[in-house]
């Protein structure tokens, strides 16, 4: 699993085409929940996930993060899966049924 912080949507955007799977988190500094949730997915990946990579972007220092990818709330999570985004939660995430759904994708794309 890659780790990376974007700074720039030219960052994000080349993540995501270098990679066939990506988790996108989007933050910002005062959110008290994605500072908890950030560890949680990062190990869920790790754990279960081997292939897919994990991409943070912080909506406060990369403001126009949120129009591009349509982020209205904090946190939110994007699945990204062949560069198409796959799955959207947002707000009250779960972690389980987040979990679920990469699955079902991950195990076709990497079985």
């Amino acid at each position: 699993m890659a780790y990376t912080f974007a700074t720039t949507l030219e960052e994000a955007n080349e993540f995501l085409r270098e990679h066939p799977a990506v988790l996108v988190f989007f933050s910002d500094e005062s959110c008290n929940v994605g500072d908890a949730l950030s560890p949680k997915l990062q190990d869920m990946l790790k754990e279960h996930f081997p292939e897919m990579n994990f991409l943070e972007i912080n909506v406060q220092m990369l403001p126009e993060a949120r129009g591009y990818y349509n982020v209205f709330v904090i946190p939110t999570v994007l699945g990204y899966f062949d560069g198409r985004e796959t799955i959207r939660q947002a707000r009250h995430i779960s972690v389980p049924k987040l979990e679920k759904e990469i699955d079902r994708i991950y195990n076709i794309m990497f079985s």
